[in-house]
């Protein structure tokens, strides 16, 4: 998917939208995916386009406690 920033856009807002809990995950996916990104920090100029890539399935731990 790609989206194209709008005056006023902060990126860990529209990664909140897209992502969910998983923004922390979603950042280092998405700055690697739209390389120069980082250097305008939360406040990517307006027309920016962003290319928001889906995430590897996490698998959940089992804990056994016996």
């Amino acid at each position: 998917m790609t989206i194209t920033t709008t005056a006023g856009d902060e990126l860990d807002v529209l990664l909140a939208a897209r992502y969910g809990d998983a923004v922390n995950r979603a950042l280092s996916a998405v700055l690697a995916e739209n390389l120069g990104l980082a250097r305008h920090g939360n406040h990517p100029p307006a027309g920016t386009r962003i290319v928001l890539p889906d995430l590897p399935a996490t698998v959940a731990e089992r804990i056994k406690l016996w």
